[in-house]
């Protein structure tokens, strides 16, 4: 085989997938991570624990929540400071869509923010003749000033003026008529799209973080190859249904090597095969510096020996 250059060169012209920055030690974000374990595995758990991490570190603005039992899981959530308007049930139709118009409506904020402050910049706050103001003082401007100062005040936004980091946390969602919505498997698919702002910028977008318990799609059972295939990070717990294991690892061996996967997971299992806890964290995109796309209980790197 010879291989001749032809002297072109490909350049990225797009936003990157992963436009948010996160602690060294953190997944990237945007992100979508599956958790797939039996009840009572710990899942909920995990990956409230990671969001929790990721807020306290800085990096996750607003979480919206989709599960019919948010309320028994009060407790496990309080970290996250979810808002009572968050949470939406998987048996809603229109449960996509009103995680959509969220995730826009923080886009129209900003945008409003970003208007007003070019404006603002641009006021002349001593010339004060009505006549000359009355084409250009528009209503959202007016609202802007303070009688009390008789001033403009500079327009405010809840992030000053940064784009917010948005998550979909998807909690017992087993069953449930949204695994088989369509709109949410694209809202999987086209999560980093999403909330686009119409100068090209990086958009608003979204992560998801999915609990379930069955991998494989049966009914509404398990999640769609669909979304399987457009999932960052899965979260593997200890299980005997072999068949499942072995599409899991057949499906992310198009990344990492099936028999790496295999080792990884024996390894983190084996350790103590009393742990009913016990989880493996497969990374599919981990940072140029992490030592290893896997993890143990996401605290701990595994490293594998050659």
């Amino acid at each position: 085989m010879r291989v001749k250059p032809t002297g072109l060169k490909l350049h990225s012209v797009g936003n990157e997938a992963f436009t948010y920055e996160t602690p060294p030690e953190h997944i990237r974000l945007h992100t979508a991570m599956l958790a797939v374990a039996k009840a009572r595995s710990g899942k909920s758990f995990l990956l409230t624990g990671i969001l929790s991490q990721l807020k306290k570190a800085g990096c996750m603005d607003r979480i919206l929540v989709i599960s019919d039992t948010f309320d028994s899981n009060r407790k496990l959530m309080e970290s996250l400071n979810i808002r009572a308007s968050d949470v939406f049930s998987p048996s809603d139709p229109d449960v996509v869509q009103k995680i959509i118009d969220v995730i826009e409506s923080e886009r129209d904020d900003l945008l409003r923010y970003r208007t007003e402050l070019e404006r603002y910049k641009k006021l002349d706050k001593h010339f004060m003749n009505a006549s000359v103001w009355d084409d250009y003082l528009t209503p959202e401007l007016l609202s802007l000033y303070n009688p009390d100062t008789d001033e403009f005040e500079e327009p405010k936004h809840w992030l000053n003026g940064r784009r917010p980091v948005i998550s979909v946390f998807c909690d017992d969602i087993q069953s449930s008529p949204i695994i088989a919505n369509k709109a949410f498997r694209n809202l999987v698919i086209k999560r980093v799209h999403l909330g686009a702002f119409p100068d090209g910028s990086p958009p608003v977008g979204c992560s998801l973080f999915i609990c379930i318990q069955n991998y494989t799609s049966q009914g509404s059972d398990g999640i769609p190859k669909s979304i399987r295939g457009n999932v960052n990070q899965v979260c593997i717990w200890r299980t005997g249904n072999k068949k499942e294991l072995d599409l899991l690892m057949t499906e992310l061996s198009g990344q990492i090597p099936k028999e790496k996967l295999i080792r990884a997971y024996n390894a983190v299992m084996d350790r103590d095969p009393d742990d009913k806890h016990a989880c493996l964290v497969v990374d599919l995109n981990p940072k140029p510096h992490h030592p290893s796309p896997f993890r143990i209980n996401y605290t701990d790197w595994l490293i594998l020996d050659d």
